[in-house]
């Protein structure tokens, strides 16, 4: 399949998820920046450590554990896929963060807005990926869908998920700097199981896409809050995550 035989209407649509998975990131770091007077480092911190742990690292033990055929097995049993896939996730990169906090970024303990550069950061990147992977599938490989389109909807999914990955950087930003607090580390890997694991058994028991959309939502919606409450309750920049 050559680019010459996709669709006019698809290489338009797949050239605006391009365009658009290059604008996220990008604009999350002008916003963010400027919003909390931001450093540089923690956006690029937090890009590279979706990068380590949950593409390099997390795929490496996926690929330990759910090979020779445990994959579909595993996956005939949703509830226990989606337990296993939150866990996984929750785990690899709720640690990467804990880890970066702990490392790279501990100079930077007495400025809150690393945990938003950071959060920007890694949801940013992980948007970058999956609509760019996206966006190439449905060149080379195009799909029999009515709606060229249609894959334009990715990036509806991609909102909610940088508002998770954002309020989940709060809650372990804080864990890391603060000893006392360090209960919200395992709290982050929870939530982030949570959303994953209803996400993923929803989908496999065929569940309409936009209910499940809608649940992630209002999930993204929650951990706004709980991101919001703590903030206010710790950091010493309380006007950032002000509506």
């Amino acid at each position: 399949m050559t680019l010459q035989s996709v669709p006019a209407l698809s290489l338009v649509a797949n050239g605006i998820l391009l365009l658009i998975a290059l604008i996220i990131p990008a604009g999350l770091f002008l916003f963010i920046r400027k919003r909390v007077e931001g450093k540089k480092l923690p956006f690029f911190v937090g890009c590279g450590t979706f990068l380590l742990f949950a593409l390099v690292l997390e795929g490496l033990c996926h690929t330990i554990i759910l090979g020779g055929g445990r994959a579909e097995a595993l996956m005939a049993k949703p509830l226990l896929y989606g337990l296993y896939g939150g866990f996984m996730a929750g785990l690899f990169e709720e640690t990467g963060r804990f880890l970066a906090f702990k490392t790279i970024l501990k100079k930077a303990k007495d400025d809150d807005g690393t945990a938003l550069m950071y959060g920007a950061g890694h949801g940013g990147f992980e948007a970058f990926y999956l609509l760019v992977s996206s966006a190439v599938t449905n060149l080379v490989l195009p799909s029999q869908t009515a709606n060229p389109f249609y894959p334009l909807l990715g990036i509806i999914e991609r909102i909610p998920a940088i508002a998770i990955h954002i309020s989940l950087s709060v809650l372990v930003w804080f864990a890391a700097k603060n000893k006392d607090k360090l209960y919200l580390y395992p709290l982050a890997i929870i939530l982030h199981l949570l959303v994953d694991a209803v996400a993923a058994v929803l989908a496999l028991k065929k569940v309409n896409v936009v209910l499940i959309e809608f649940l992630v939502y209002v999930f993204a919606a929650a951990f706004v809050c709980i991101a919001i409450v703590i903030w206010k309750k710790l950091s010493d920049k309380q006007e950032s995550l002000s509506v």
